[in-house]
């Protein structure tokens, strides 16, 4: 069972495994609230900010994940973000997977951020058009920062 709660992150250390749309929308996130991320992607590519592993993972040859406070898993394969949420949590760090939030332990929400404070929504994956939609809503009619 989730509980709403919102981390201070800054400065603390997260992994994004794939950098497709998810992890780069992800990432970016992250970024904007000061976590120090790194990412594993299998294609050379240029993301700011981020320290970059160039490397293809198997479910058989997942690094230790020791160090990280949180691992995002947004790969396109099931079984290795399975796998590497198995390592994760064996390895003491908090975990998100994009593809099945239920065997994570954190869920990213919609975020409107007021002049009186942070808004968030989530529909635990139920339904991402609603909470893009009610994103969407708050912002136009709350005073935004």
């Amino acid at each position: 069972m989730y509980i709403p709660l919102h981390i201070n992150i800054h400065g603390k250390k997260v992994l994004i495994v794939g950098l497709g749309k998810i992890g780069k929308r992800r990432a970016e996130k992250l970024l904007k609230y000061g976590a120090d991320v790194a990412a594993i992607e299998q294609k050379k590519i240029q993301v700011k900010k981020i320290k970059l592993f160039k490397k293809k993972l198997k479910c058989n040859t997942i690094p230790s994940l020791r160090g990280y406070f949180l691992v995002v898993t947004s790969t396109n394969d099931q079984k290795l973000n399975e796998a590497i949420a198995r390592r994760a949590k064996r390895d003491g760090c908090l975990i998100n997977r994009a593809d099945l939030f239920s065997d994570g332990d954190v869920v990213f929400s919609a975020v409107v951020e007021t002049r009186a404070g942070i808004i968030s929504f989530t529909t635990l994956g139920k339904n991402p058009k609603l909470s893009k939609w009610t994103k969407e809503v708050l912002e136009r009619e709350l005073p935004v920062c």
